[in-house]
């Protein structure tokens, strides 16, 4: 039997037969452009998936750059202004086909986007659109590589594509599929965007092809893409000393921890195989049946083996426990308050407690510090006689969580820690395999801030929390901690800069808080 290519009938056609039909298909787009007059150089590469499209951009441009070729980063859905990346002073013009910016030799161009949701100190527009099709011609015409982000993912590791997505612009030849391997171990319904039962669990089984998954649009409305290529991937770790890049091999589950009364069923955690039939069947071989002629390839983002250059080993953890708890009951101290069988407060510092022993097994150290009023927790905390645990004694409770932040990133800076990761007393289902991964995720990204998220695809909302995670290291995180005021928490730097924020998404029954009386039954 020859072997060949699946047809949209599903039928085989002779790999002869169909790299003649291809070739008829770049002739007829050939001769089109020339009709038209439309001016035709770069090699447009569209990037589309999850987690990782801006990092695999920005490093396969500035490369490409670095060997003298012109490069050029746009996009058909939305990317971050490079102004406010990288501290640029924005000076465009408001031509679409003149660049935004140009950073380490590659010119960003894109239509500034309205600011709605940003802050209201925010000067400049966080985000780029779409350029018309005329600029993006003209872009085509002056440089040798166009690099189009065609897709979003809200940071998720995976994702479903829904209909119209991705959207590829005219003259594209060649689609890259991202998927992230901080996906990998993880339950499919907390990582994966647009995440649908039925879909993930047929796509993720068999790699085949999914008919509800047969969409993708071209910016313009014409057609795009072709062959399936081999991931991109390797192994995380060398077999050497264990060090935080080996993470994802380990699915991290610790025993011991309570469960959220709302859990659902566990699922079995996601493998790299699952991400890449996830790839093939929504996103390649749809868009292989509706675009036989662009070139597809299938990249995943190793962020742990980007992690190994990130040298962190000395980390503080600040649990934070001098709330008053007033929705709780009356006078009654909610941190001390019973809960299955021992004090609320004691269940997060347990689950501390196993993470710091797990990281240790990856060559980072971890202090714990415990700020709070209440002499109830002192005492206990000094009976641990631990010598990685103190307690930190809070004499401005009264102003608000701003003040334990101070306080722990005292702590933190006098520890000479790398990281500080700041969490909550009253958030017992936190368990210590999920606070260890995330530690570990959030050193591999190498990004300033971290924090927990959770997805809502009822309401298509990102809901942010902590534990969140500062660099110390990196940048002025150390210097904005220890300027906050109120009650308005960490939370907020991460808001303001969500191009710097490493988000570890879970189920929202992880990291429910106990804030009445009646959560803790």
């Amino acid at each position: 039997m020859q072997s060949g290519v699946e047809t949209r009938e599903g039928s085989r056609m002779p790999k002869a037969h169909r790299r003649k039909q291809i070739t008829y298909y770049q002739r007829q787009r050939r001769d089109k452009e020339q009709e038209t007059g439309a001016l035709r150089h770069a090699l447009v590469i569209a990037v589309a998936g999850a987690g990782g499209k801006s990092t695999y951009i920005r490093q396969q441009a500035e490369r490409q750059a670095g060997e003298g070729k012109r490069v050029a980063v746009t996009t058909t859905t939305h990317i971050y202004n490079p102004c406010v990346q990288y501290g640029i002073r924005e000076s465009w013009s408001g031509d679409e086909a003149e660049p935004v910016a140009v950073v380490r030799g590659v010119a960003y161009f894109g239509r500034l986007q309205g600011m709605d949701g940003q802050p209201e100190d925010t000067q400049q527009s966080w985000k780029l659109g779409p350029v018309s099709p005329d600029a993006f011609r003209q872009i085509c015409s002056r440089y040798d590589v166009v690099y189009v982000e065609a897709d979003g993912s809200h940071s998720m590791p995976a994702k479903i594509p829904l209909e119209g997505e991705p959207v590829l612009p005219l003259g594209t030849d060649e689609v890259v599929i991202v998927m992230g391997r901080q996906a990998v171990g993880r339950p499919s319904r907390a990582v994966c965007q647009h995440y649908d039962a039925a879909r993930f669990e047929t796509a993720a089984r068999s790699g085949g092809s999914s008919p509800a998954s047969e969409r993708g649009t071209r910016a313009g409305g014409s057609p795009a893409s072709d062959r399936l290529v081999a991931a991109e991937s390797s192994p995380v770790s060398d077999g050497s000393e264990a060090s935080v890049r080996d993470i994802a091999a380990d699915s991290l589950k610790v025993a011991g921890g309570i469960t959220a009364p709302e859990d659902q069923e566990p699922q079995t955690p996601l493998t790299e195989a699952q991400l890449r039939h996830l790839a093939e069947a929504c996103y390649i071989r749809p868009l292989r049946i509706r675009y036989p002629w662009i070139r597809s390839t299938y990249y995943l983002s190793d962020m742990y083996r980007l992690g190994e250059k990130e040298h962190v080993t000395d980390v503080t953890f600040i649990l934070m426990a001098s709330g008053f708890g007033r929705r709780y009951s009356g006078s009654e101290n909610k941190l001390l308050a019973d809960f299955h069988g021992r004090p609320l407060y004691l269940h997060a510092l347990e689950h501390l407690k196993k993470s710091v022993q797990q990281l240790r097994s990856y060559q980072v150290y971890v202090r714990t510090g415990v700020v709070t009023r209440y002499p109830e927790i002192m005492q206990q905390t000094a009976d641990m006689q631990d010598p990685d645990i103190t307690y930190l004694e809070n004499h401005m409770a009264e102003e608000g969580i701003t003040s334990s932040i101070r306080i722990g990133t005292r702590k933190a800076i006098a520890d000479h820690a790398q990281l500080a990761v700041f969490f909550a007393a009253d958030m017992p289902y936190l368990d210590a395999g999920q606070i260890t991964r995330f530690v570990c995720d959030c050193i591999c990204s190498g990004k300033p801030y971290g924090c927990m998220a959770v997805r809502d695809e009822t309401e298509r909302t990102v809901t942010t929390t902590v534990p969140g995670a500062f660099r110390l290291d990196k940048g002025q995180a150390a210097d904005r901690l220890l300027a906050l005021h109120g009650d308005r928490g960490a939370m907020r730097l991460i808001r303001q800069r969500p191009w710097d924020t490493y988000y570890f998404y879970t189920e929202p029954s992880s990291i429910r808080d106990i804030d009445q009386k009646k959560d803790s039954r």
